[in-house]
Order: C-alpha cells, then sequence, then structure tokens
C-alpha cells in the first residue's frame, strides 16, 4: 500500500465552508480506506472525496460489536448539516479540534509534500494512513494519519481546497485509560 492514492472522481468539493462535521452520520462509501487492528482496537481511516470519516472501535478481542465502544467522525458536505465546521467537540474520551485558513498557492504545494512524505514514512513505520489526490488538481488532496498506543489513539487530517485557498487541518484524541475508566 502506498500512501498517496490516486482517487478516480473529479474533485467535488468546492470550499471548507460546506464541511460539517458529525459523531452520528452514517458509514459511507468510501473512495479509500485503510484498515489498522491491534489489541482489540480497529481504527478505519476513510477518505470521501474532498472529506473523511474515521471509524474506532474498542473492546477486547471477541467482543460483541454491540459491547464495544466506537467512535464515527464524519467531516464532509452532509445532507441537512447546515452548521459550520466547528473549532472543537468534547465528547467524554474523545476530543476534536479543527481548524481553517487560507494560504498561497506555493505554500499549499508545501504542505502537500510533506504531508504525502509524512504519509509514506507513517506506512513505512506500519501507523495507519490514506492520502488521496485528485485527477487534474494536484494540489487538491485528503489526508488522514492516525497513531496508537496503550493510551491514546489519535488522528489527523489535511483537506486542501486549492480553488479557494483554504487549507482545514483537524486533530482528533481519543484517550482509552478514559474509556477503561468509565
Amino acid at each position: 500500500m502506498t500512501a498517496a492514492t490516486r482517487l478516480q472522481v473529479p474533485y467535488a468539493d468546492t470550499s471548507a465552508r460546506q464541511l460539517a462535521f458529525s459523531l452520528t452520520a452514517d458509514l459511507q462509501e468510501p473512495l479509500a480506506r485503510c484498515d489498522h487492528r491491534r489489541d482489540g482496537l480497529t481504527v478505519s481511516l476513510r477518505l470521501l472525496g474532498a472529506s473523511h470519516q474515521v471509524v474506532v472501535e474498542l473492546g477486547p478481542e471477541g467482543t460483541a460489536p454491540a459491547d464495544r465502544a466506537r467512535w464515527c467522525e464524519t467531516v464532509a458536505c452532509l445532507p441537512g448539516a447546515d452548521d459550520p465546521l466547528p473549532s472543537s467537540v468534547a465528547d467524554g474520551p474523545y476530543l476534536f479540534t479543527s481548524s481553517v485558513g487560507t494560504c498561497r498557492l506555493d505554500e499549499m504545494a508545501g504542505v502537500v509534500a510533506d504531508v504525502t512524505a509524512r504519509g509514506d514514512r507513517h506506512l513505512a513505520a506500519g501507523k495507519p494512513a490514506v492520502l488521496g489526490h485528485f485527477p487534474g488538481r494536484p494540489l487538491a488532496m485528503t489526508a488522514v494519519l492516525a497513531t496508537a498506543d496503550d493510551d491514546v489513539i489519535s488522528w489527523d487530517t489535511w483537506h486542501t481546497y486549492p480553488q479557494t485557498a483554504e487549507l482545514v487541518i483537524t486533530s482528533s484524541v481519543i484517550r482509552r485509560r478514559a474509556e477503561a475508566d468509565a
């Protein structure tokens, strides 16, 4: 598996303003995905075009799905979701933060190159990562890189919008110790 995937769909999102956040959205069919399993943890990183979905399930091996803790973070253009992307959300052991900024295209090219290199290193180290590049739009990228240890699962995402010179960066963390103590 390589960190960078050439997506076979046209770039559709037009700006960061269209992104919404949900912890309750239905699972969506991904354009690309990377699944990681370790010690009762399943992390599924999914690209939904210029948006993402991360599904995390925690619980002892062999536990029925209904008995496992589950989070499904979706940052996407969601029908009926008119609220802008929040700067932060806290829900028990889960914390989400986001920033939306503008950058020049030369800066965006540097971000895309840096995140692609980080994704390659991430995968080489056995960590989950998925990056999508869109045909005809070399600076249009969505990327998700995750890490997990005994106490914390975390992931960072990058969504680039070259046509509006926008960059959306999100960071999420789930503290496993808090889940075990709950």
